[in-house]
């Protein structure tokens, strides 16, 4: 038709350029229409699809073939860890942005509550469990922009049948582990060194899990948003109501009926409480067991909170592979 794509050009974008009518106003499409449909090119195309049709009688499916092209979920499993393990490690955003945020927070909330001061009393140490739990769990919201970065790439692997939603899921919080375990495990020991919070092993997997629940949550939502912002403004949404609801604010006994069962559905419930309860069980004083009385946490059983937010995170796990199924399978079914 004596159109030549210049050179260094995409040809693709050439063409797509070519035929858009909002470059051209005057453009008629019906000699690219016609060429496309007389062309040799389409012609041979439609002559190999009517032997195709002609064979159907015929088995020339190459099964090791399909094999090889369909690995197992362990095989999709294991390129999936390593790949999330290694943009989780290069990507700035997802952990060492992360990283240098709670660094900088947990040193700034240990010097402030500093041992060595001594007018810090123990009912002052109670903003500090709290600011623990509640904002360093905030911050997982950082989480989201990285994973629907990746939407594209999963929509395309998933409805080309090379991908199931298990080894994705899995591999996903597997590939997070490590992060979570650095950034707990320094958040941990600045805190506990320097604010001198009882039992740093219990704070470490307390946080541990708390993190982990909250990342699970950010994997749910997003998956069931579109972009990244909405997924913020939904996560920062529930984490901020969970905040109100696990019973700093406002002790459980004079919670409001009606807003009771936010306290038993926040995860931060149940990280929060055993923060309190295993630091000033183990103060041993007559002022810390009031402060826990008060709370309504005197008799905490820890152990079971901490099943509480593993069973937490498994359900938002499987939660998300529900929503991801019934997405993908929607847009199947258009």
């Amino acid at each position: 038709m004596g159109y030549v794509c210049p050179m260094y050009s995409n040809p693709a974008e050439y063409f797509v350029h070519l035929v858009n009518v909002d470059f051209h106003p005057g453009l008629r499409l019906g000699p690219f229409v016609r060429a496309l449909e007389e062309g040799s090119e389409p012609q041979r195309l439609r002559v190999d699809i009517a032997r195709d049709r002609s064979m159907r009688g015929v088995n020339v499916i190459n099964y090791a073939m399909l094999r090889a092209m369909q690995p197992s979920r362990l095989d999709q499993f294991c390129v999936l860890l390593h790949r999330n393990m290694a943009n989780n490690w290069r990507h700035p955003g997802v952990f060492w942005l992360r990283v240098l945020m709670y660094i900088l927070l947990s040193f700034m909330v240990g010097t402030m509550y500093l041992s060595s001061n001594q007018e810090i009393t123990s009912s002052a140490m109670v903003p500090l469990l709290f600011y623990v739990q509640a904002f360093l769990v905030f911050m997982s919201v950082a989480a989201l922009p990285a994973l629907l970065e990746q939407r594209a790439v999963l929509e395309r692997e998933v409805r080309s049948h090379s991908l199931h939603l298990a080894s994705y899921t899995t591999a996903n919080l597997l590939g997070a582990l490590p992060g979570i375990l650095f950034i707990s495990l320094l958040a941990s020991f600045i805190v506990v060194y320097f604010a001198h919070v009882h039992s740093f092993g219990s704070f470490f997997f307390n946080l541990t899990l708390s993190l982990v629940t909250a990342e699970s949550m950010m994997h749910l939502l997003g998956a069931a948003v579109s972009h990244y912002i909405m997924g913020i403004a939904l996560g920062a949404g529930l984490f901020g109501m969970f905040m109100l609801c696990e019973g700093f604010m406002v002790p459980f006994t004079a919670i409001p009926a009606y807003w009771k069962w936010g306290y038993y559905l926040a995860f931060h419930t149940y990280s929060f409480e055993s923060f309190m309860y295993e630091h000033f069980s183990q103060e041993n004083t007559e002022e810390a067991w009031d402060l826990l009385k008060s709370y309504g946490m005197e008799n905490v059983d820890v152990p079971r909170n901490m099943i509480i937010l593993v069973g937490y995170a498994a359900v938002l796990q499987l939660a998300g592979i529900v929503v991801l199924a019934f997405r993908f399978g929607r847009h199947k079914q258009r």
